[in-house]
C-alpha cells in the first residue's frame, strides 16, 4: 500500500544510500515535448543533506535533459528500487537546481579532490513529498559491480584538455578537439527540445587550480600574471643547455691551461 509523506523518514535515508542505482524523472512544460527518465549510478554520487534536502553529482553523457528541464520549470522526480531483500519503490518528488562544473556552489560541494571524472553538475533536489509503495512485480537482481568505461573516457578527454590548456598562449580559451569541453559544447548545450543545456562549465579547465576567466576566482598563471605588480613572484628561468655550454667550456679551459702550465713550467701557477 502506498504511503506518503512530507519529508523523507530515518528509514528511507539509510536504505537509499544503500542502493547502488536510481532513476531521474523531468519532463519540460511543452505538451509536446520529450518525457525523460535516466538512469543513475556510481556510488558515492547521491547525498542526503537534510529529510527535505538531496543532490547528486551529474555525470557526463550524451543528453542533457535532466538539466535542461530543471532549468525550465525545476520540476523532478527520483526513484529507487529494491533489487534485494524486501520489495521497495520510493519517490522523491521535488524541485531541482543546477550547479554546473566551475561555479562555486559546485566547488562547495565536490572539491577538485573529490570530484569524479566526467562531472559536469550537482542537481540539488528540494523535496516537498515522499512516496513508498511495495513494488511485488520488481524481480532480484544481484549487484556484480561498477562499470569504469564512463570514468576512463571522460578521465582522458579531461586530460586531453589540460594538456591544451597548458600549451596554450591564453588558456581561457584553450580547448582540445577530442576533449571534454569540446564534447560539452557539442552534445550538452541543448536538449532535445531545444531547451538550454550546459551553459558554462565548457569554460572552466580542469586543472587543480586550472584557469577560468568565467566563474572562479583563480590567479593566472605565472606567465599571465602582471610583472609590475609587488606581489608577483616571477621565476627566472635560464637555458640548460647554455649551463651545459658554460660549463664545458670552463672545464676545457682548466684542461688547456693545465696542458700550457706543464709544457711551460717557468710560469707562476694559478689556483682555480
Amino acid at each position: 500500500m502506498v504511503k506518503f509523506w512530507e519529508q523523507l523518514q530515518p528509514e528511507h535515508i539509510s536504505w537509499i544510500l544503500a542502493q547502488k542505482l536510481f532513476w531521474v524523472a523531468t519532463s519540460p512544460l511543452s505538451p509536446d515535448g520529450h518525457i525523460n527518465v535516466s538512469p543513475k549510478g556510481v556510488a558515492g554520487t547521491f547525498h542526503v543533506v537534510n529529510e527535505r534536502k538531496v543532490w547528486y553529482e551529474d555525470l557526463t553523457g550524451s543528453g542533457i535533459e535532466t538539466i535542461s528541464h530543471i532549468r525550465e520549470n525545476g520540476r523532478i522526480t527520483v526513484m529507487f528500487s529494491a533489487f534485494e531483500g524486501a520489495p521497495r519503490i520510493v519517490r522523491l518528488f521535488g524541485k531541482g537546481t543546477v550547479h554546473e562544473f566551475g561555479t562555486k556552489e559546485y566547488t562547495e560541494l565536490i572539491p577538485p579532490e573529490k570530484r569524479n571524472p566526467g562531472s559536469r553538475a550537482v542537481i540539488m533536489v528540494d523535496v516537498y513529498q515522499v512516496s513508498s509503495s511495495c513494488g511485488y512485480a520488481i524481480p532480484f537482481y544481484s549487484y556484480q559491480g561498477e562499470r569504469h568505461g564512463l570514468s576512463q573516457i571522460a578521465n582522458k578527454k579531461e586530460e586531453e584538455d589540460n594538456q591544451a590548456e597548458a600549451d596554450a598562449e591564453d588558456p581561457s580559451i584553450s580547448k582540445a578537439e577530442d576533449g571534454l569541453r569540446a564534447y560539452w559544447e557539442q552534445k550538452n548545450a541543448k536538449g532535445l527540445d531545444g531547451l538550454p543545456g550546459l551553459s558554462s562549465a565548457s569554460t572552466v579547465g580542469f586543472r587543480p587550480g586550472g584557469y577560468n576567466v568565467n566563474l572562479w576566482t583563480i590567479s593566472p598563471p605565472p606567465s599571465k600574471q602582471p610583472t609590475d605588480s609587488p606581489t608577483v613572484k616571477v621565476p627566472r628561468y635560464v637555458d640548460v643547455k647554455f649551463l651545459v655550454g658554460v660549463a664545458t667550456g670552463g672545464l676545457f679551459t682548466m684542461f688547456c691551461y693545465t696542458v700550457f702550465r706543464h709544457t711551460h713550467s717557468h710560469l707562476p701557477s694559478v689556483q682555480f
